[in-house]
């Protein structure tokens, strides 16, 4: 009983997290009337740019708003879900199909379907109860964290750049960071301690809001990208939040 309190208690402080990032996200676009940066990346040659983008935004903000009130919670997160999901197929999919050695191609897809899973996640939370998930939505995420990893490995130096100043060999925690992703996918996907690997991955998904993206929005004040790298880091640590407190994850 107090380990699915435990689990209840944390799916709604990460929906709620989840909820915060959405709003976000979808009021940047409203406000700047355009998609969400290279996360939404709908051609300039599409018709009424602008006021698609807009609407957009309002689609993640009503998403976002309905998943922070818990009776609207189900319903909230299956429009964010099924909406990014729209994204993943729509817009990062074929890409990836066109470019598969790309792989920045492939993070956008992998930070997508994070994001979208998270949605379907505690959409299934709230209409069944804690913990109640799939295989294959763990594994699927796992996947996910694995694609991040070897981001992190192809694009170390990149990585490095976004580490804190203050923090000593930049570098190798790129390269550790990246590591920590690829070995909690690889668990998540075999089925192997799930509930440390979750746990560990929204832990340091965590950390990243906390240590790199809300200091760079701090130090970018109104910067349209550190916001929107910022909302996006809490919704993907909120998803991996509701994986780790998953009774999925916690019987493995």
């Amino acid at each position: 009983m107090a380990s699915r309190k435990g689990s209840s208690v944390g799916a709604t402080a990460a929906g709620i997290g989840m909820a915060v990032g959405l709003c976000g996200l979808g009021a940047l676009s409203m406000i700047y009337q355009d998609y969400a940066l290279q996360w939404e990346p709908v051609p300039a040659s599409w018709p009424q740019h602008a006021a698609m983008g807009a609407l957009s935004g309002l689609i993640l903000l009503g998403g976002g708003v309905m998943m922070a009130m818990t009776r609207y919670r189900a319903l909230g997160a299956g429009v964010a879900g099924a909406f990014i999901g729209l994204w993943v197929l729509g817009l990062h999919l074929p890409k990836v199909v066109a470019r598969p050695s790309d792989l920045t191609e492939w993070l956008a897809l992998a930070e997508c379907s994070a994001m979208a899973l998270g949605g379907f996640l505690l959409r299934r939370e709230a209409l069944s109860g804690p913990g109640r998930l799939s295989d294959i939505e763990v594994r699927l995420f796992g996947l996910c964290c694995l694609v991040f990893g070897l981001s992190h490995f192809a694009y170390a130096k990149f990585t490095a750049a976004m580490v804190p100043a203050w923090l000593p060999a930049r570098l190798d925690l790129a390269y550790l960071t990246g590591a920590i992703h690829a070995l909690a996918g690889l668990a998540l996907i075999a089925g192997f301690q799930r509930r440390w690997a979750a746990a560990v991955e929204a832990l340091m998904m965590t950390s990243f809001v906390v240590l790199v993206h809300l200091p760079r929005v701090a130090a970018h004040r109104g910067d349209r990208t550190e916001l929107t790298l910022l909302f996006v880091a809490v919704v993907l640590s909120a998803s991996a939040w509701i994986v780790a407190t998953s009774r999925t994850a916690a019987r493995r």
